[in-house]
């Protein structure tokens, strides 16, 4: 059965981008998923009392966007260790879990990516040992065959 993890970090782009290129990708296959949301905890002011509302809600907001999915998934929300960097931490989990890809949504960026990649996406292509599937956030999908072969 095919794995994959999608490392969210925002329900609409989840929503609005990556579950439908999914479905499209995956077509007649079920797949396994993971969503995995990391908080990065360490680099907010927050009280335990309000990380543990932030960790609720944030739950509460995936479970109800995964309730309508066509496919089970499992959520993890997670806080990322201190000291950590996101990317990192994705390639870790992926490979901790045992995914067969990993699945994110590309932000629009500055500089030579500039509406390419967002830094953890272009961390991440670079960090992981797992085959990294970047969507991008408008929920266009590209055609494989577009894609020019490497030279």
């Amino acid at each position: 059965m095919l794995q994959l993890l999608i490392a969210a970090d925002n329900s609409d782009r989840l929503r609005e981008s990556v579950l439908p290129a999914i479905y499209r990708l995956v077509d007649d296959v079920v797949p396994a998923v993971t969503v995995l949301h990391v908080v990065h905890a360490a680099s907010e002011a927050w009280s335990d009392e309000e990380l543990r509302l932030v960790l609720s809600e944030r739950r509460h907001q995936f479970e109800q966007l995964l309730a309508d999915s066509d496919f089970p998934a499992e959520l993890l929300i997670e806080t990322l260790p201190y000291g950590d960097e996101v990317p990192s931490y994705l390639a870790n989990r992926a490979q901790d879990l045992k995914v067969d890809a990993i699945v994110v949504c590309s932000k629009r960026s500055t500089g030579v990516f500039a509406g390419i990649l967002g830094s953890v996406a272009q961390s991440l292509l670079r960090e992981s040992t797992v085959p990294v599937l970047v969507v991008r956030p408008d929920g266009e999908a590209g055609n494989p065959a577009e894609v020019p072969p490497e030279r």
